[in-house]
């Protein structure tokens, strides 16, 4: 093992998450296709798809804030990939 000091890098972030959002956002309550799973076996990509949705719809990612902002639900292919669709619904009380 080596070590060496130095200075942490900075956390690195896409903006495409951000740039998702404000598509949505520009065209209220139309549904879009976010995202589709397709690197892993058909269950792995239903989970990953899943997971993805659920942290559109709780706001768990930060550019879909706040919580229940975005709807979001996934649907499987017959070739075995899941895509993520998303929408938004309306601003926080």
């Amino acid at each position: 093992m080596n070590v060496r000091f130095a200075p942490l890098p900075p956390r690195r972030s896409s903006q495409k998450p951000h740039a998702a959002a404000q598509a949505l956002r520009d065209r209220p309550g139309e549904w879009a296709h976010i995202h589709t799973h397709s690197s892993g076996t058909r269950d792995e990509n239903s989970n990953r798809a899943n997971n993805q949705s659920h942290r559109i719809r709780t706001g768990t990612l930060v550019a879909f804030r706040p919580a229940g902002t975005f709807e979001a639900t996934t649907r499987s292919n017959d070739d075995g990939t899941t895509e993520v669709w998303a929408r938004y619904v309306a601003t926080s009380g």
